[in-house]
């Protein structure tokens, strides 16, 4: 009598922990597919942020660009020296590569070409790239290979650190006070 209630215990648990199991699994399978839904809602609304994010600062970016451009086109003058011409958005039709430079100043001599960001950071101010443009520049724009070129970063804002470290490799810097712009070009180099 004792080993047959032993196989009905057993038979019992087994049957029993297999329920459980399969209880156990059901309710995974349910959680595993709230979690999928929620992360996939959590996607969905990260990639709206992200396209928003990136629409503020595309407009950031649009806004410094105007700003800098309406201030240079009012007297077309940059260190001192008069300019015939403007363009913002300017490339050489024959650049392959479409490179494109946010503000030219062109004159008989000189060629100013200014990068131009809504806060400059180390980040998003390659200084390297700043310098190959030169030769990139009278590369593709062949009519201007023996101008001189001055290069110049107009921003918003600097974080603290890059306007000085432009200014040691001969990049002058400019940024709003007020209405006005102000430019640093104790150390611009002509390359």
């Amino acid at each position: 009598m004792f080993d047959e209630t032993k196989k009905e215990l057993r038979e019992i648990s087994q049957e029993k922990f297999e329920k459980q199991i399969a209880e156990y699994r059901r309710y995974r399978k349910e959680i595993t597919g709230k979690i999928d839904k929620r992360f996939s809602e959590i996607a969905t609304e990260m990639e709206k942020l992200n396209r928003h994010l990136g629409g503020i600062t595309k407009n950031n970016g649009d806004m410094a660009e105007e700003f800098f451009f309406n201030a240079f086109r009012k007297d077309k003058k940059f260190l001192g020296e008069k300019y015939d011409r403007i363009h913002k958005g300017y490339f050489s039709s024959i650049d392959p590569y479409k490179y494109e430079y946010d503000i030219v100043l062109f004159n008989g001599t000189n060629i100013a070409i200014i990068e131009v960001k809504y806060k400059a950071r180390n980040e998003n101010v390659d200084i390297d790239n700043l310098l190959s443009r030169v030769e990139h520049f009278k590369k593709y724009a062949k009519e201007y290979e023996n101008h001189n070129i001055i290069l110049g970063v107009a921003a918003m804002s600097f974080i603290s650190g890059l306007a000085t470290k432009l200014h040691q490799y001969g990049i002058a810097t400019i940024h709003p006070v007020g209405k006005k712009m102000v430019i640093y070009d104790k150390n611009v180099k002509v390359y």
